[in-house]
Order: C-alpha cells, then structure tokens, then sequence
C-alpha cells in the first residue's frame, strides 16, 4: 500500500523564512518535492503575503478535491500582534468573497514576532523578547543550527516553557493542520 503523497505549498515573505521552514519541514520528513515555494519577488513581503493568500487558499481548495494537501503562510507581525495579521489575513479573503481557513482545514499561519529572526535568536539560547527588532543573518543558512534545535524540541517533550509566544503559537499550528498529513 503506497502513502498518499502531500503537497505543500508554503507562501512566505523572504528567503530567510523560506530557508528556516524548508529545513523545518525536511526535518520532520517531508520529502523536498513535496513542497512548493511561493516566495515575494521584491517590495513589501508582508503585503505580498496578505495579497497571495486568499489565491493560494483558492488554489489549496481546489487542489484538496484531487490530492492531500497543505499551505502554509508565513507573515512577520512586525509592530503589531499575531492576531492582527491573521486578522488582515481574513480581512484579505473577506474583501476577495473567499471564504477564510476553516478548523479542518490544512492551512496554518505563522506569525513570527517582530521576524523569524526573534525565532532564531531565541532557539541559540538568547533571551528574547518580541519587541525588539533582531539582526538579520548575513546568508538565510546560518539558521540551521536554530533550526535543528526547533526540531530536536519538536521530536522531544516540545517547546520550552519560555519559548516566544508566536513560535509556540506557529508550533500549535503545524501540529494541529499540518502534522496529521504525515500520519498515513
């Protein structure tokens, strides 16, 4: 008996974001041409983001009809909180007549507060906090070894007790919509 082939389409804001969730996903066993990149071409990644999502929710429901599939949309919350980005990520499908993610759905949304580089920061031991506004790395590779630590904690008991509310918010998201297609 052969297992389902899923697809995932992962839509994100930059190559930092793409590098840190691709290698996120491969660790957890996704096979690489398993996953499709979606990534902003120049300009604002966030409005690029707010913009693709209601098409790509279009696309993921018409795909679902014909295979197993996922999206996942990776959006930095910047200044403002994780709720207000899912909330302009409705916003977004509501202005398009899109119907917005439902719970058993296969769409999580990741909102790394300010950026994914508080997430990696934090995963190399730092203390963190979500107003302040981390260094970029100089090449998005050098966040493996942040990376691997996330999966080693994902494998094991789970997140810290003093991980950043928006990544074990995004950890709550992968295990709940995106995890159970591997399970075949």
């Amino acid at each position: 008996m052969s297992a389902r082939r899923v697809r995932v389409v992962l839509l994100c804001e930059d190559s930092q974001q793409e590098t840190f969730v691709r290698r996120f996903l491969t660790g957890m066993n996704w096979e690489p041409r398993e996953l499709r990149i979606e990534k902003n071409p120049r300009g604002s990644g966030e409005q690029w983001v707010r913009c693709q999502f209601p098409k790509e929710l279009k696309a993921y429901r018409n795909r679902m009809a014909r295979a197993a599939t996922a999206l996942i949309a990776v959006i930095d919350a910047d200044a403002g909180s994780v709720q207000d980005r899912i909330d302009e990520l409705s916003e977004a499908c509501s202005s398009r007549q899109i119907p917005f993610r439902t719970a058993d759905e296969a769409v999580a949304i990741a909102v790394p507060r300010r950026n994914i580089e508080t997430w990696i920061h934090y995963l190399r031991q730092n203390s963190v906090s979500e107003e302040i506004e981390y260094p970029k790395l100089k090449n998005p590779s050098e966040c493996r070894d942040a990376v691997d630590t996330l999966l080693e904690q994902c494998r094991g008991t789970g997140l810290k007790e003093d991980a950043p509310p928006s990544l074990a918010a995004a950890c709550s998201e992968y295990q709940d919509r995106i995890r159970p297609l591997r399970v075949s």
